[in-house]
């Protein structure tokens, strides 16, 4: 049976980006040959298991390589102006040429800053450029308004909300129970929690999020034309905060 590092070794996406680093292919092949498995009927399951095998990957190419994260593009600064044009957002702006997120690229997208975190986060890696942690608060704290109001959350913020807990659910309660705090008013409270002076992660926000979890899949149950992406992923993010908050009392 072959280890875990030789399974990704033989993997598509270890090849393609062996062979960049090596020179024998250019930047559009590489892209190219990275996109072509991801297709806009790719179940969400697939999706994260190839961007998991893709940052393994990366991953071990970095620890066999003379190879620093100082020498690749700056990732954190186009992720940054990336998450100003969610799909509601977009909405009611102006947004830059090439920068209109569907609702499903901007969940897909989500879902990979998620288990590049998770993977962080689970290696321990200190100061790790690829903690997206505190893009984990900003997607939540849409879910931190008053019960009533909950069901005018725009789909997309819903379940984006769900899919960082489906996917670093592990990590985000760790957090939660260390209480990490960011400076200033980084990771502040929704507008319905804007008095609880919240800096981080903390249980009382992780129950504020389950909780709503639970409000939304009544509500999306009481429908009568249900949207079934959005209550799939709600299920599926009270199930698993229910199931870690259980088992890390």
């Amino acid at each position: 049976m072959p280890t875990a590092k030789q399974t990704i070794e033989s993997s598509p996406q270890y090849l393609t980006l062996t062979s960049f680093t090596n020179f024998q292919s250019t930047e559009l092949t590489a892209l190219s040959s990275l996109t072509s498995s991801i297709t806009p009927t790719t179940p969400p399951y697939t999706i994260s298991t190839y961007l998991e095998t893709l940052w393994n990957s990366f991953l071990l190419l970095y620890n066999d390589t003379e190879f620093t994260w100082s020498q690749l593009p700056d990732l954190n600064i186009y992720i940054r102006d990336w998450y100003n044009f969610s799909p509601p957002f977009s909405q009611s702006s102006t947004p830059l040429p090439g920068l209109v997120f569907s609702k499903d690229e901007w969940i897909n997208l989500n879902a990979f800053l998620a288990t590049l975190t998770r993977t962080s986060l689970s290696a321990e890696i200190p100061k790790s450029p690829t903690d997206y942690s505190l893009y984990a608060i900003w997607s939540l704290r849409c879910l931190e308004v008053s019960p009533e109001t909950l069901h005018t959350l725009d789909p997309a913020d819903i379940q984006t909300a769900a899919v960082w807990i489906v996917t670093a659910k592990t990590e985000i309660y760790k957090l939660c129970k260390e209480g990490k705090e960011y400076e200033g008013n980084l990771a502040r409270g929704g507008e319905g929690f804007s008095e609880k002076g919240w800096k981080g992660f903390s249980l009382e926000r992780w129950a504020v999020w389950e909780d709503a979890f639970k409000r939304l899949l009544e509500l999306e149950n009481e429908k009568e034309d249900v949207e079934i992406g959005v209550i799939r992923l709600v299920r599926q993010a009270t199930v698993v905060m229910r199931m870690v908050g259980a088992s890390n009392p």
